[in-house]
């Protein structure tokens, strides 16, 4: 039995804990969120789903400090908080020990680059959607005939064990897993709807099913693909195809998406927090100017949520008194 630390406990830390809870790992969630660890700790985790409920014991943690060495250190964070979060998840990092990203977006592996070997990274992408609804109680939902996809950066041996071990775990629990070499395919695949949707639709702060029905708002979306794809094509990620994203991937994810908002348009709408941007629409304006591609649409959008992540004390709030104009 492998032991392995969520260090991010949220929404969907604690999903991909359960499913390899239930899958018979050892599983430590980690988050500072007391209220939610300590609900999780007394009573397991309620998990909502399309299929039932839920009910999953797991060990919890508020830090890393003293759960022991883990087998895998799998990192949940905001991208913002990645460095910090690999910081307080060092005491569970051994020699032996794998680190996982699951994150948001493109650049998360550079980050954990900087302190982890290599040979001792995996990542990959979810396509899984999840919510917290209270502290201790989640809802996840599963779709598309792959949940998780995990790939490493080097491709030897002992990284496809360490990449199927853990696949094994997550289908074993109900979340259907592969190890896959082409794994930056998926990765960026999974990326382009983010960096398509999730600052865009905070921006009109509308749902991805009510901006999908506007024009402008396809044309938009459209330009955004173009140039992202155009960044992964110089950067030598293979597998990509426009007309097969804008056709197939898309409409799935706006379909299984729904009334959805997505979590950056949380973040500038109603929570107020430090959004994803620089992994998504800011990264791809980043390697546009390392690999001399034009980016402007993407690094318009970027600008924008720069902007507006400035001023969260400064947006518009119907509730304040309004003045006339005399």
């Amino acid at each position: 039995m492998k032991k392995i630390a969520l260090i991010g406990a949220g929404a969907m830390g604690c999903v991909l804990g359960a499913y390899l809870q239930k899958g018979g790992a050892d599983v430590t969630l980690v988050d500072p969120f007391q209220a939610h660890m300590d609900n999780i700790a007394q009573k397991g985790l309620v998990l909502n789903s399309a299929s039932g409920c839920d009910n999953v014991k797991m060990k919890t943690a508020y830090s890393a400090e003293n759960i022991g060495i883990m087998d895998y250190v799998i990192i949940m964070v905001k991208g913002v908080l990645t460095e910090e979060a690999l910081k307080g998840a060092a005491p569970a990092i051994g020699e032996n020990t794998y680190v996982c990203t699951f994150q948001n977006g493109i650049g998360n592996v550079e980050l954990i680059e900087k302190t982890i070997a290599q040979e001792k990274i995996l990542y990959g992408c979810l396509n899984i959607a999840s919510i917290l609804t209270a502290p201790g109680e989640v809802y996840g939902n599963l779709f598309d005939e792959v949940n998780i996809y995990i790939g490493s950066l080097i491709k030897d041996a002992p990284q496809q064990e360490a990449g199927q071990t853990l696949a094994k775990y997550f289908t074993d629990g109900g979340a259907v897993s592969q190890y896959v070499d082409n794994i930056d395919e998926k990765v960026w695949s999974k990326a382009l709807v983010n960096i398509v949707v999730n600052a865009t639709c905070g921006l009109v702060r509308l749902n991805g099913g009510q901006a999908g029905k506007n024009v402008n708002f396809a044309l938009l979306v459209t330009d955004l693909a173009k140039e992202a794809l155009a960044v992964a094509e110089a950067k030598g990620i293979q597998g990509l195809d426009f007309t097969s994203f804008m056709t197939k991937t898309l409409p799935a994810a706006k379909k299984t998406a729904g009334d959805h908002y997505p979590s950056m348009a949380q973040d500038m709408m109603i929570t107020k927090r430090p959004t994803e941007i620089e992994f998504l629409n800011g990264a791809i304006e980043k390697l546009g100017k390392a690999l001399s591609v034009p980016t402007p649409v993407n690094t318009t959008v970027a600008r924008l949520v720069r902007t507006i992540e400035a001023n969260y004390d400064n947006q518009y709030d119907p509730s304040k008194t309004v003045g006339e104009n005399l």
